[in-house]
């Protein structure tokens, strides 16, 4: 027997169904591909010509083509590290809307942009690998009521086919420094023994996985503290790396 036709009120919501698109994440206009059109797309992927430190995926300045200026100051815990995008517009937008407006419905859009960097710029991981989330700090934590660093990481581990292992590396004591207010020199003395890392790394590939890389003495720190766990290799995945500026020393 034929359904009924819908009520006149739903009959707008009926034939929507009909046409998947939907209004982009960043600008508002439809959208075929997903949460993000194709312009926003292309205006979110690698920028023709960009060199990018290979162990913390900053884009390099021109006079440091052959010496990365965070890393030359000893950041040599990260074995690599792939960024999705550099944290600026229209990057920054989507990195607002999940941590700061709380939108959950960005964090896909996110991870599929992270990964699409990883198969493209990462190495290789072995199916064994585990995927770990940046601990939040506890204050941050409180505040929002979710870790972004978690939502990403097991969206990520999913697509990458990886178990996502939260809780491996927790803070040591109590840190609730706002490193946003530090310059470099002083982000890297409040990182020294931030993190302790749990038993069972020894031999194990690491990837580690955050929404934004500053300066990358976060990172540096945990890989660190995986790495005297016995860790055997640790990368990074990062939504979204800071372009460097002057005006952090």
């Amino acid at each position: 027997m034929a359904h009924p036709p819908p009520p006149r009120d739903l009959q707008p919501l009926a034939l929507w169904r009909h046409f998947p698109a939907r209004p982009c994440l960043l600008c508002g206009l439809r959208s075929t591909s997903g949460a993000l059109c194709g312009l926003c797309r292309q205006a979110l992927g690698p920028r023709p010509g960009c060199v990018r430190c290979p162990r913390c995926a900053l884009a390099l300045p021109p006079l440091a083509l052959l010496a990365c200026p965070d890393c030359g100051a000893g950041q040599v815990s990260l074995c690599s590290t792939v960024a999705a995008f550099d944290y600026e517009h229209p990057g920054d937008m989507l990195i607002h809307g999940l941590k700061i407006s709380h939108q959950l419905e960005v964090a896909p859009a996110l991870a599929e942009l992270m990964v699409d960097q990883w198969r493209r710029c990462g190495p290789g991981l072995g199916p064994d690998a585990w995927v770990i989330p940046v601990p939040p700090r506890p204050q941050a934590l409180r505040r929002r009521g979710f870790s972004p660093s978690a939502v990403l990481a097991r969206r990520v581990a999913r697509l990458l086919g990886l178990r996502m292992r939260p809780g491996v590396v927790r803070w040591a004591g109590a840190r609730d420094l706002v490193q946003k207010r530090l310059g470099r020199q002083a982000r890297r003395a409040a990182m020294r023994a931030a993190f302790v890392a749990a038993d069972g790394l020894r031999g194990r590939e690491l990837l580690l996985v955050d929404d934004v890389l500053t300066t990358g003495a976060t990172l540096d720190a945990l890989a660190r503290a995986c790495r005297t766990a016995g860790a055997r290799s640790v990368h990074a995945l990062v939504a979204a790396r800071a372009p460097w500026t002057v005006a952090v020393p």
